[in-house]
């Protein structure tokens, strides 16, 4: 069923599958190579090597066991992908994932710190990537968003093209940090700030597509205050925050505020036009 809050969505290649086991037999062959040591040093070193005893450890230890977790491993991973999906809605991104118990990891944007895409040598080889989404406050044992060892709270495996999911996380990103249009002229009134004037004035040089000059880093510093800090008591990602340091857009109405109230100072001293 589709969410109408749903803006993209998608599932994990293939080649996931075909990766995920080439690591596991991989793995079954290096510990196979040193049972198969383990085996002869002891058969030698004890004066008892007889080949017939050394060919059944090798069937009893090697051969057997591998012919049982190779298969069932290989069926675990086509399960593990079949089961595996995200979507990307207005508010939020979906991961849902799990064989044995299924779970659903919901991430708000404004959680959101960095995306990582990963390309290891296997990754290299399937031609395929793995997308790490790093929240804040996250507990990435606890989560059991990656099914197996410690991941981030977000993490898309076996992707052919990691820049899709990448370029919409952070337009929704952006959008989200975003006031609703109109909003700015419900909020101040002329009774309740002095300098409505030069907000007013403000707001229509952003609207003719000029950029500000910034002073967040600096007070921010001042306040001691970390990006993610700030970032958190305005409630937008720590990106946002990034982005306006940069200069890279103009922020919103309400969230200019909001940073002037957590920022002890004013609006004037925040943003300022470029000359010229």
């Amino acid at each position: 069923m589709n969410n109408k809050n749903e803006v993209y969505r998608g599932t994990i290649s293939r080649a996931f599958v075909k990766k995920e086991s080439l690591k596991n037999n991989l793995f079954l062959f290096l510990i196979a190579i040193a049972l198969i040591i383990t085996f002869l040093v002891y058969l030698i070193f004890s004066g008892q090597f007889d080949f017939s005893l050394f060919l059944v450890l090798i069937i009893s230890f090697i051969v057997v066991p591998y012919l049982i977790i190779a298969p069932v491993s290989a069926l675990y991973f086509a399960a593990y992908k079949r089961n595996f999906s995200y979507m990307i809605q207005e508010n939020n991104i979906v991961i849902n994932h799990g064989v044995f118990t299924k779970m659903r990891a919901t991430i708000p944007y404004k959680r959101i710190q960095n995306i990582n895409i990963v390309c290891g040598i296997f990754d290299r080889m399937f031609k395929t990537y793995t997308v790490k989404i790093e929240t804040a406050g996250h507990s990435a044992v606890s989560s059991g968003t990656k099914s197996r060892g410690i991941g981030p709270e977000g993490y898309i495996p076996g992707l052919k093209d990691p820049q899709i999911i990448e370029d919409q996380i952070k337009k929704m990103i952006f959008q989200s940090s975003q006031s609703p249009e109109g909003l700015e002229d419900k909020i101040f009134r002329p009774q309740e700030l002095a300098f409505d004037n030069f907000i007013s004035y403000i707001l229509s040089k952003i609207r003719e597509g000029e950029l500000l000059q910034t002073s967040i880093k600096e007070l921010r510093e001042k306040a001691s205050l970390s990006v993610s800090q700030l970032a958190e008591r305005v409630g937008v990602p720590p990106q946002t925050i990034k982005y306006l340091e940069e200069g890279r857009y103009n922020p919103s109405l309400v969230l200019a505020y909001k940073i002037a109230e957590v920022l002890n100072c004013t609006i004037e001293e925040l943003f300022k036009l470029k000359e010229g």
